[in-house]
């Protein structure tokens, strides 16, 4: 009895471990925790520069690539497949980590981030903040219509800002996504991104200036950090 009370005991912590995803870690012994989930092009170079860079500042990191943890399409849509609950369970863990957690989400992964986010707890979610970096939240877009937004749960008491890239072709749109988050519930707020485009550490013919930017993320990460709607 003893022996399979054990075995029970095995059993529960395993499966307690797998409900969360796989991510890669960048310690630190600071009081701030900055969950960075990639965008559905996956982890690149520069984002775990930055990183690395975030955990010597004293930012401690979970970096989460969700197409190479769950073996998606690197597409939009696969953002959709994401499972949940796993998403749900690795931002409880966050938060019992007794640091100040910041979800940094980037493109579609938004979407996946967002919809967890709706199924914590109130009081769980009232601690939480959201950075998102262009995030895609259109259930379609056309470029000369409003576009269309996706159902993502309530998210009242959820503190959310927008890292919008001036040189996006979607950047019309932001005070509609705005709006479309504030009826959800969500505290909102924004922020403009001079001369960048979207994806800009990763382009294949980036300008002068998105090379610079691409090597002060954790700079501009740091600075989000500390304004009124994160800290």
């Amino acid at each position: 009895m003893r022996l399979l009370g054990m075995l029970g005991l095995c059993a529960v912590a395993f499966g307690a471990h797998a409900a969360l995803p796989d991510y890669q870690t960048f310690p630190a012994e600071g009081e701030r925790l900055l969950l960075w989930v990639t965008s559905e092009q996956g982890r690149t170079e520069p984002e775990v520069q930055a990183a690395e860079k975030l955990a010597r500042q004293g930012v401690e990191v979970w970096s989460l690539d969700l197409v190479n943890t769950y073996f998606l399409p690197q597409l939009p849509s696969s953002m959709d497949r994401v499972p949940l609950q796993d998403l749900t369970d690795w931002l409880r863990s966050a938060e019992a980590s007794g640091k100040r957690v910041t979800v940094y989400a980037v493109a579609r992964a938004a979407v996946p981030v967002l919809r967890a986010a709706a199924q914590l707890e109130p009081a769980l979610r009232d601690r939480l903040c959201l950075l998102l970096m262009y995030p895609n939240l259109y259930t379609a877009a056309e470029p000369l219509a409003e576009p269309d937004y996706l159902d993502l749960g309530t998210l009242s008491g959820l503190r959310v800002k927008i890292l919008q890239p001036r040189r996006s072709a979607a950047t019309p749109w932001l005070p509609s996504m705005l709006e479309h988050l504030t009826q959800l519930g969500a505290t909102v707020g924004q922020a403009m991104l001079e001369n960048l485009r979207e994806s800009y550490w990763a382009r294949e013919t980036p300008t002068e200036f998105e090379v610079a930017e691409s090597q002060r993320m954790d700079a501009m990460l740091i600075k989000e950090l500390n304004s009124g709607g994160c800290k």
